[in-house]
């Protein structure tokens, strides 16, 4: 679903919804997923990403990845296989679908890997999609967890995901042996997040692992993470992922059951 064979054209491959579980050494071209219905999970060097419906991620080429799916999941992957995508990032980034974005992917479906190479229609389809993907992209990186250069800074990641996102940054720099400003400083150096964009991160991740896993409500979530009031929850959460915090459980509902359960 992923492999790109040598000599292929760019082209688009969609799936009904299923489970997988993919590693790569590394794919040339980049590629484009994006999730349409379900939940993909994926992890690189840098870190893992939590990819919603109606959300996209680009993995850049020769990256190594693991992608997932613990839920019935349909996507559509796009292939670049002729370098068309000037990617600016250092690595994975994960942005919204847009309606233009999902017009065009609807139009491209009509190249698939047996798409003659001479297809001058194609070539500049995927060279017009691979010079948007930058634009697509220009914001801050979202549904990330981050790995850690250094054992301090990934002490903190790990303290983090375990105590949860209420732990302060005074109580993780004295738990790590630094200051305040030093902690900072290294966050900032080594994940490109300040302390309030980190804890963001690891607050929506968990918020979006609690809501299709626990059954648990709206209120309750929004307590457990540390929300005064579950409008504040639902305001930030929506903002973040694009839908409220029911729409998001209920997405992952079917004859009363949670596909998402692990």
């Amino acid at each position: 679903m992923f492999a790109v064979a040598p000599g292929t054209t760019s082209h688009l491959v969609s799936t009904a919804p299923i489970r997988f579980d993919v590693r790569s050494d590394h794919e040339a071209g980049g590629q484009l997923v994006c999730c349409q219905s379900g939940e993909l999970e994926l992890s690189g060097p840098s870190g893992q990403w939590l990819i919603p419906a109606d959300h996209m991620v680009f993995i850049p080429k020769d990256r190594p990845f693991r992608i997932w799916s613990k839920v019935p999941t349909s996507l559509v992957v796009v292939k670049f296989c002729r370098d068309e995508v000037p990617w600016q990032h250092s690595g994975c980034w994960v942005g919204r679908i847009s309606d233009f974005t999902a017009r065009m992917l609807e139009y491209g479906q009509r190249w698939n890997a047996e798409t003659d190479g001479a297809d001058h229609l194609a070539a500049s389809f995927f060279v017009t999609l691979g010079a948007m993907l930058p634009g697509w992209f220009n914001h801050e990186r979202i549904m990330w967890t981050p790995y850690a250069k250094s054992t301090a800074v990934q002490r903190i990641v790990d303290l983090v995901l375990e105590r949860g996102p209420n732990f302060s940054v005074t109580e993780a720099a004295e738990h790590v042996g630094m200051s305040e400003r030093t902690l900072r400083r290294h966050l900032q150096a080594e994940i490109g997040q300040n302390w309030r964009e980190f804890i963001r991160e690891i607050r929506m991740n968990r918020a979006m692992e609690l809501l299709r896993n626990n059954r648990e409500s709206v209120t309750s979530t929004a307590f457990t993470l540390g929300f005064a009031s579950s409008s504040a929850f639902t305001h930030a959460f929506s903002e973040y992922v694009g839908k409220t915090p029911s729409a998001y459980a209920k997405s992952f509902e079917r004859s009363g059951t949670l596909l998402a359960a692990r």
